[in-house]
């Protein structure tokens, strides 16, 4: 077993494939017995291609088989042996000095089964001039969250003794996991200190938001709620996670009150709610001051409706079950 398991995961991220490697292979140098695996969703790119000139193991995913980022994550925990095992994604950069403080502070403390960072977000277009000014990091600070985000440091026991991330997870998948590592006992840490750049598309644009959705980025939190349900972790996760359920409660309520008008022919039960549903529109335009960031809200909802509803109805899987099937790709034997 080696001390350190690093597991990226990509899809069609040739742009900054190297990037990233080249900052883990940094940062683990002095690391003994440390693991690096690529684990690749079927990119059609050159990512392999790229990605094959380091001295990493890339494990592609077939693509006849539910490909999500969860996934990759899945079978890189099931094909590494670190003792500690870090998961960064394909459009990140390990930000330099972070996992030693994290490794350290992991080994330490016993109760403590995931280690993060803060995010630091940059354009995809970003290069190395455009990153902010770093001299005032808080070094040592550190607090109790929720949840590891997309990069984080485990300890393979306690994924050993709870489970891995649920690869049938469209998204969501480490909000449901850091549910079940905190409801065994076990705590959830984050650094003030950057874990990663993470190089992504604007946050605020529409093309972002019906992108995600185009890639089924809102099915997670429906289906965690149906695989969670009548367990003794379904309500910590309805009350952290659970928000795409009001407005699904408030349609239901609109629907049901215009039905019952067109039944009686009285309007006014429909027509109240038309009236508080532009009440909620005009204060959030005033609260926002912007109509385009009100449109991006309720668009963002629509989505998260949709989402959630579609996701709760996805048949759940057994994770265990998952096929997995790979093509294991050689490593060179050193970087260009």
């Amino acid at each position: 077993m080696s001390d350190l398991a690093v597991v990226l995961i990509s899809r069609n991220q040739e742009w900054n494939i190297a990037r990233l490697i080249e900052s883990v292979l940094s940062e683990t140098l002095s690391i003994p017995a440390t693991e690096i695996v690529l684990v690749d969703s079927a990119s059609t790119d050159r990512t392999i291609d790229i990605a094959g000139h380091y001295p990493i193991n890339i494990l592609r995913l077939r693509p006849d088989q539910r490909l999500t980022p969860a996934a990759g994550r899945y079978v890189g925990y099931k094909n590494t042996t670190g003792e500690l095992v870090l998961f960064l994604d394909g459009d990140m950069e390990l930000f330099p000095g972070w996992l030693e403080k994290a490794l350290r502070f992991c080994r330490n403390n016993l109760d403590v089964a995931v280690v993060t960072g803060q995010i630091v977000d940059l354009p995809k277009t970003a290069g190395a001039d455009d990153k902010p000014p770093m001299a005032n990091m808080d070094v040592d600070t550190f607090s109790e969250v929720r949840q590891g985000g997309g990069a984080a440091l485990y300890k393979r026991l306690v994924l050993d003794e709870i489970g891995p991330f649920n690869p049938y997870l469209h998204s969501e998948e480490e909000p449901e996991l850091c549910v079940r590592i905190r409801h065994a006992g076990y705590r959830v840490i984050r650094f003030q200190y950057p874990i990663a750049y993470h190089y992504s598309d604007p946050q605020g644009a529409l093309s972002t938001l019906v992108g995600r959705w185009r890639r089924n980025l809102y099915l997670g939190a429906g289906q965690v709620i149906r695989y969670h349900l009548g367990s003794k972790t379904f309500w910590l996760y309805f009350k952290e996670r659970g928000y795409g359920c009001a407005p699904i409660l408030g349609l239901t309520v609109g629907l049901v009150s215009f039905l019952a008008s067109v039944r009686s022919r009285q309007w006014i039960w429909f027509s109240l709610w038309l009236l508080a549903l532009a009440g909620i529109i005009v204060r959030d335009v005033f609260r926002k001051r912007s109509l385009y960031r009100t449109a991006f809200s309720l668009l963002m909802r629509t989505f998260v409706i949709d989402g959630t509803v579609r996701g709760f109805l996805l048949k759940p899987l057994d994770p265990d079950n998952y096929p997995g099937r790979l093509d294991e790709i050689k490593p060179a034997s050193h970087p260009d």
